[in-house]
């Protein structure tokens, strides 16, 4: 019934359109029609009509190809105001500009994009209050659409001038706070064959289990990380029955962030996508949003696969980064875990060293710890500068790196920093120093030149003075605008260019250490793009995982599923440190303990990234010295098996070309050099049998248990085996 109705509409859509008149050719197969109440921009994929009086987007209809129908259900405008939820806005002083005051269409134009990419149409609306002198709206809207040739692929832009004469305070400036971009009531097909994915990093509030089904989401509203930096901002919905995907992202290259949504009303679900790009805007002033991409495709291989190549282009990774990073072997500890402090961290290096770390990722050393008080200053709880020099020292010596932690995000509210030097920090309206959103501290501006020095004048000394190889960096997340009214940038700057400053610093390293490295712990692509590494900042995540696991909510097929989102979306070749402990663990959440769960889960990280392991918390339940030490045997275990074949190391990554029949068995594969070898993991605490398929036959004989190093008979027939594993154990080799 719901198809029937949704083909009647489609027909009904298409009615129109017999009276157009022919279509006019834009660009290739890109073409125009229009009439007194509607505009079309269309190619032989898609067909998109804006209502002539309003500028509002009528429909998006697939039209070509082997699917066709209505991608898009628009909410009605007010028949008297024209307010509504639009589908391209803006936000002025916390206000949507057109959702409040409606639209008016004042023009529009076709063109050939100017690089010969495609055709575009721009449609410019009046919003905002009105002047009854001049009859005119504050502000005009401009949204340009631009379709390719030959490809369901829909780009949007927006731009937005504040008119001259809008209101007695047009000298004032005012708080632009960003764009919003919208695809309402979204849909490819049937609904009740629609499933959500929401690849990215998973927090208790945001979890969106791969592939959930569309009405659940429609009775709820879920907001995910913003993007580029903690997170993707892709949204992506599956029709299971065919295999369609559409997709949604914003295009910003890394220099300002958004935040995606999913917004249901009951009934059908809305992807939204808020482009925060902040600026004062005066009268007469113009600015431009990013550029939204909505992408139709046949599987959601092609429509991830387009969003990767669009950040491989536009955030290319460091061509510098040094072969070795895919070997380490990351240990993190805190001296302040220590009752020797420095000294007796470097004194347990040598039993680190044999289980098989090959990095230290060091803790806040310095006065304060992650509100800091001096960063050049070493917590004499912990002992003194000599001391820290010792340790690295003795690190290299046994052929082992070792990185600072690094913080940015401000000092503490004692420090003497702020007081010494007021330039290097974030000035609000009133003249107060900034505070960071999050973390309460007194935050920097990462855009100031004086600041940007401040960070290379500190990471210089340690080099020069404690012979570190990089850093972690920590809590680089975009902050939002400061609203400093006296600095010659947009608002949005000093608080999304850390990644600038990242990469000036690290140039800084390395005229002294060519091979220094930065590891990064905010998970979006824009810090690959400047770091060398990068891990999850979800301090909860496999926490999460395992008490949903525990719970029959969540599997191991789900874990892989997510594994696959992060790695079909990261920029490709990007180094991917995995975790399933650190210091926030216990400080945000809870740990309970290296249960048989939480150590096949770390078997995965190993085996398909680059594995970092906490040291251990007294202050908090449990640690790797507990019982004898027996965790860290079984962590010596998986990485000396790591280190048997090459492919776990630099291996691609292949977890779609291996299956498994039991959804509590994690299966995939990594290649190198025609090389494959197979992980099986069991995420259950029963026994699980699955038949695991294979890409190619095998004539393997063996997988091994890689904590007990026992070799286990297989019998494969072609490319195909049926094996029973038991509680959580993890088997692998070459096949």
């Amino acid at each position: 019934m719901v198809l029937l109705l949704r083909s009647a509409i489609y027909l009904l859509l298409l009615l129109p359109l017999l009276s157009f008149g022919p279509a006019t050719p834009l660009f290739e197969d890109i073409y125009r029609q229009e009439t007194d109440t509607q505009l079309i921009l269309g190619n032989q994929r898609l067909r998109l009509t804006i209502d002539r009086q309003t500028g509002r987007w009528l429909s998006l209809l697939a039209d070509g190809g082997d699917f066709r129908g209505e991608l898009l259900t628009t909410p009605p405008a007010s028949a008297t105001t024209n307010t509504g939820s639009p589908t391209a806005d803006f936000s002025v002083g916390n206000a949507y500009m057109a959702a409040t005051f409606g639209t008016t269409y004042l023009r529009h134009a076709y063109a050939v994009d100017p690089n010969r990419r495609g055709a575009t149409l721009s449609v410019t609306v009046g919003t905002g209050p009105l002047d009854k002198t001049t009859g005119k709206h504050a502000y005009e809207l401009t949204t340009t659409y631009r379709l390719l040739p030959g490809v369901a692929q829909l780009e949007r832009q927006v731009q937005v001038l504040r008119n001259a004469t809008d209101a007695p305070t047009a000298a004032q400036r005012q708080h632009f706070d960003g764009f919003r971009f919208e695809v309402p009531g979204v849909h490819v097909g049937d609904t009740q064959d629609c499933r959500f994915t929401v690849p990215g990093p998973f927090w208790a509030g945001s979890l969106v289990r791969p592939a959930t089904p569309y009405d659940s989401l429609a009775r709820t509203r879920k907001s995910f990380h913003n993007a580029p930096d903690l997170g993707f901002g892709f949204l992506m919905l599956t029709n299971l029955a065919n295999r369609h995907t559409l997709a949604s992202y914003v295009e910003t290259g890394g220099e300002v962030t958004y935040t995606s949504s999913l917004e249901g009303n009951g009934q059908t679900v809305t992807m939204r996508h808020d482009n925060k790009r902040a600026y004062y805007l005066a009268p007469g002033q113009m600015v431009s949003s990013d550029i939204h991409h909505l992408d139709l495709t046949d599987s959601p291989a092609l429509a991830m696969a387009q969003y990767q190549q669009l950040t491989t282009r536009t955030l290319p990774l460091d061509p510098k980064t040094p072969a070795w990073v895919r070997e380490q072997v990351i240990l993190e500890v805190y001296p302040k875990y220590y009752k020797g402090g420095l000294a007796e961290l470097a004194a347990r290096l040598p039993f680190y060293k044999s289980v098989g770390f090959t990095m230290i990722y060091l803790m806040p050393h310095w006065d304060g710890g992650y509100s800091p008080l001096d960063l050049y200053k070493v917590d004499a709880k912990f002992g003194k500068p000599e001391d820290l020099k010792a340790l690295v020292k003795t690190a290299h010596g046994l052929g082992m790196k070792v990185i600072f932690d690094m913080v940015i995000h401000g000092f503490n509210v004692e420090s003497k920093v702020p007081r010494e030097r007021p330039d290097l920090f974030v000035r609000k309206e009133d003249g107060r120093l900034g505070m960071h959103p999050t973390w309460g501290s007194i935050t920097p501006d990462w855009a100031n030149p004086a600041y940007q020095q401040y960070m290379i004048d500190l990471v210089l000394h340690d080099q020069r003075e404690y012979g570190n190889d990089g850093y972690r960096v920590d809590a680089a997340a975009y902050k939002g605008a400061g609203w400093n009214p006296n600095v010659p940038y947009p608002a949005y700057r000093d608080g999304s260019a850390a990644p600038d400053l990242l990469k000036k610093m690290l140039a800084a390293l390395r005229r002294q250490h060519p091979d220094a490295v930065l590891l990064s712990e905010i998970f979006g692509p824009v810090f690959l793009n400047v770091c060398n590494f990068g891990h999850d900042n979800q301090t909860e995540a496999v926490a999460l995982l395992q008490r949903r696991m525990a719970v029959g909510t969540y599997t191991a097929d789900d874990y892989k599923q997510h594994l696959l989102g992060v790695y079909n979306l990261l920029p490709a070749g990007a180094n991917r440190v995995f975790f399933a402990r650190n210091h926030d663990t216990s400080w945000f959440d809870k740990f309970n303990g290296y249960d048989g769960r939480f150590m096949a889960i770390e078997a995965v990280h190993a085996l398909f990234g680059i594995p970092e392991v906490f040291a251990g918390d007294p202050d908090n339940p449990f640690t790797p010295d507990d019982e004898q030490g027996k965790t860290y045997n079984l962590y010596k275990s998986l990485f000396a098996f790591r280190r048997q074949l090459p492919e776990f190391i630099g291996g691609a990554v292949q977890l779609e070309a291996v299956t498994s029949t039991n959804p509590h068995i994690f299966s995939g594969i990594r290649i190198l050099a025609g090389k494959s070898s197979l992980v099986l993991a069991n995420f259950s605490d029963q026994p699980q049998t699955a038949t695991i398929t294979l890409p190619t036959a095998t004539t393997a004989r063996s997988l091994t248990d890689v904590y007990t190093g026992f070799a286990m008979m297989i019998k494969p027939t072609a490319n195909t085996l049926t094996i029973t594993l038991k509680p959580f154990q993890v088997l692998g080799g070459r096949i």
